[in-house]
């Protein structure tokens, strides 16, 4: 068919009514909507179609009343709202009030807290060749160099592993080489230690672990040697990742404040699920019935409790929360009035800007932010300045390598007998002098005796 236009002929039109409306997510026709339209920009959303539309209709004078709004009440309002939150959370903890020396104190118990006995067994003795193996993988260059090889190893996942490919037997047999530097590892882990003292350490066994997968991996390679074997050789590597975070200082303390924040926080996160919960169950009472438009549709709605809550997962994370406000919203002649209320597909303005405004003010102004304070609360414990802390890092870990060396058994206690031989080891700020301090060595073993025999 041919649909070129002949000459003296006319192109065909489609009579479109011209309609003086305003855009469909904001107006500024009266006080409220503006107010809910500049409330949209506080989560920086939308912000940006206010700006074009202001442009275009009014000029760029005008679009620096949009621009001047966001500098002040998003970057700064809104980080002025953080910071009274984080600032009430320390009050009425109590923290706030502390004094420097009290703050010092109390991080220095959360400390010790978390410090725990080395599984490591103390240096052998009578045995050279152990000793050589034993100091070999207490180096540091022995540590770098397992951790380098895990990180090469994981770069492999960078590639597909496709059987049809020429160079995926290459990233295969690389694999194969890092599994058996691996085992060599693990190998020379059990002769520097004895089977029972690797055991000991959770890390140990968890590399133990990778390491058999791994092993596994390999005889399954040259056994099938298929889509199904890589994909097992992928989940080994991405398994094997999870191991760095025990070879490095840094590493170890970002997953210590990981897992602090998160016990620390659990009954807040109990208590978003919670709302996300509540809120989902409303939601799908409300909007379940509202048609499909631009953020509502088959595979995001309220249509099942479910549904809605994955929903509002998604408002937490604030992507298109504002859409999928309007959406909700939508009035006739856009939706179909029903006999009553179940079958309708319009939606009700006030109860969603109630629905959504309040929920989007918990999650992301109170409860995230709370969250926010518990994450610096511990970043700061773990991250603080070794000057201003009674105890550094150092002087602890001097001290679990001294009760190693003191507690060969690894069993968490040490006679009365050993206590001298602890202290005396001891270095940096907690050495201690007989020669000043024999007095006070006499007491402490004198209480130590007392609470021994169950006195207070």
């Amino acid at each position: 068919m041919n649909f070129e236009v002949s000459s003296g002929e006319k192109e065909p039109g489609i009579y479109v009514p011209r309609v003086w409306a305003n855009p469909y997510r904001f107006n500024f026709d009266n006080v409220g909507n503006a107010m809910l339209a500049l409330f949209e920009v506080l989560s920086f959303k939308g912000w940006l179609d206010i700006r074009d539309i202001i442009l275009q209709r009014l000029g760029p004078l005008h679009a620096v009343y949009i621009h001047i709004y966001v500098f002040l009440g998003c970057m700064i309002g809104v980080t002025l709202f953080v910071g009274v939150v984080i600032s009430n959370y320390s009050q009425n903890k109590g923290t706030a009030l502390l004094t420097v020396d009290q703050r010092r104190w109390c991080d220095l118990k959360k400390r010790l807290k978390i410090a725990q006995p080395l599984h490591i067994p103390p240096r052998p003795q009578g045995n050279l060749f152990r000793t050589l193996v034993y100091d070999l993988t207490q180096h540091l260059y022995f540590k770098r160099f397992t951790a380098a090889l895990v990180i090469f190893n994981s770069c492999l996942l960078f590639v597909t592993w496709d059987e049809e490919e020429p160079y995926t037997e290459f990233l295969a047999m690389c694999s194969v080489a890092f599994n058996v530097c691996f085992a060599l590892e693990v190998v020379t882990k059990i002769i520097a230690y004895t089977p029972r003292g690797y055991w000991q350490s959770m890390r140990n066994r968890y590399d133990m672990f990778v390491t058999a997968l791994g092993l596994a991996w390999m005889v399954s390679h040259f056994l099938v040697h298929n889509d199904l074997s890589h994909s097992f050789g992928f989940t080994v590597i991405i398994l094997r990742f999870f191991t760095i975070t025990g070879k490095h200082a840094t590493l170890k303390m970002l997953m210590l404040t990981v897992v602090v924040s998160f016990f620390k926080s659990f009954f807040i996160i109990m208590g978003l699920f919670v709302l996300i919960l509540t809120y989902g169950l409303i939601g799908n009472i409300l909007f379940g019935t509202v048609r499909h438009m631009e953020a509502i549709h088959r595979n995001a709605n309220f249509a099942t409790t479910s549904n809605g809550i994955t929903m509002l997962f998604r408002i937490v994370t604030g992507e298109d929360w504002n859409k999928i406000m309007h959406n909700c919203m939508v009035q006739v002649p856009y939706c179909t009035r029903g006999k009553n209320y179940w079958e309708s597909d319009c939606g009700h303005f006030t109860w969603t800007l109630a629905f959504f405004c309040s929920f989007y003010v918990m999650i992301t102004y109170i409860v995230l932010n709370l969250l926010v304070a518990i994450i610096m609360e511990n970043f700061s414990l773990f991250y603080s300045s070794e000057e201003d802390a009674l105890l550094s890092y150092a002087d602890i870990r001097n001290f679990q390598n001294t009760w190693n060396q003191v507690d060969t058994q690894q069993r968490g206690m040490i006679s009365i007998d050993q206590v001298s031989k602890l202290l005396l080891n001891l270095k940096g700020r907690l050495e201690v002098d007989f020669s000043k301090d024999r007095l006070l060595f006499k007491h402490m073993c004198y209480e130590m005796e007392r609470l021994r025999n169950g006195d207070d």
